[in-house]
């Protein structure tokens, strides 16, 4: 397996460039919710393609999702969600309709503001007013950038702009609810759009593409902690770590036939059925139970 490659040699977030030495606003607590921009993630679309199309149908089940490899079902729900990105993963997402000041400011001219207005503004530094808005700004362009990911045209909710001049509400957010709503929706999603496709006549060059938002990453993690030969053949762990999505990374070159092969070796190998449970003291504690039998 190849050398992985980190996330900052790919995709980050631009570079600021403030107007005073030193900011004014404390960000710990921020630094620990946007921990996901360290993630080692190379270009794991074989297997994660994999992984969803085992996706199956147990709406009776409530809303986490379960996906059949072998003969076992394995639970994918928020409280996994909550074992891997550590997310504050209960509470209301519910923000009161207010005028935002970051959007007046530096905004107005533009009908919904998406990532690439962000990503804009935040290239041309020496516009910002100071370095709270710095700050503000580029929180909101890693949160619409990763655990919150989507088309970078896509508009964002006004509501979060003005949630943004409050740091401390914002870290307080349950991020973690919103995450798993759109990891949980783009996932059911490509698979219909998958079962569809495959009732159009494509022609011979044709490929079928689709796109997950939310956290996708999250279900990677998922696999890679409980079913241990995918880990091995397709993953490096580096330590343990919280969230645990920091403790893997996942291979280059992954190969659709390495893939399949190794399934079907789960599917042989680990009759029992595979379960998360967390093992120190973490903020998905609160919401985390153990899985009902599924027989």
């Amino acid at each position: 397996m190849s050398t992985p490659r980190k996330m900052s040699e790919k995709n980050s977030s631009p570079e600021i460039s403030p107007k005073r030495t030193q900011g004014e606003i404390e960000v710990n607590d921020t630094k620990k919710f946007m921990s996901s921009p360290e993630m080692n993630i190379a270009d794991p679309g074989m297997l994660f393609h994999n992984i969803v199309m085992r996706l199956t149908d147990h709406s009776s089940m409530g809303d986490a999702l379960w996906f059949e490899v072998g003969e076992d079902l394995g639970r994918f729900s928020i409280n996994e969600f909550c074992l891997i990105t550590d997310m504050k993963c209960v509470g209301s997402t519910h923000l009161p309709l207010v005028e935002s000041r970051l959007i007046t400011r530096y905004f107005s001219t533009v009908r919904g503001v998406s990532r690439e207005h962000l990503e804009l503004q935040l290239s041309n530094a020496a516009n910002l007013d100071n370095d709270d808005d710095a700050v503000k700004l580029s929180l909101l362009y890693l949160t619409f950038s990763i655990p919150l990911s989507n088309a970078n045209s896509v508009k964002i909710d006004p509501k979060f702009f003005a949630l943004a001049d409050n740091i401390a509400e914002f870290n307080d957010f349950p991020w973690g609810v919103l995450s798993w709503e759109a990891t949980r929706t783009a996932i059911c999603n490509s698979v219909e759009n998958r079962v569809a496709s495959k009732r159009i006549p494509l022609k011979k060059n044709d490929k079928v593409h689709y796109s997950v938002a939310g956290s996708p990453h999250a279900l990677l993690v998922w696999a890679y902690e409980t079913l241990p030969t995918i880990a091995l053949k397709f993953s490096y762990n580096y330590e343990h770590a919280i969230p645990r999505m920091l403790s893997w990374t996942t291979a280059d070159n992954v190969k659709f036939d390495d893939v399949m092969s190794v399934f079907t070796e789960v599917g042989e190998k680990q009759p029992k059925a595979f379960v998360m449970m967390p093992t120190e003291p973490m903020g998905c504690a609160a919401i985390f139970e153990e899985p009902k039998c599924c027989a």
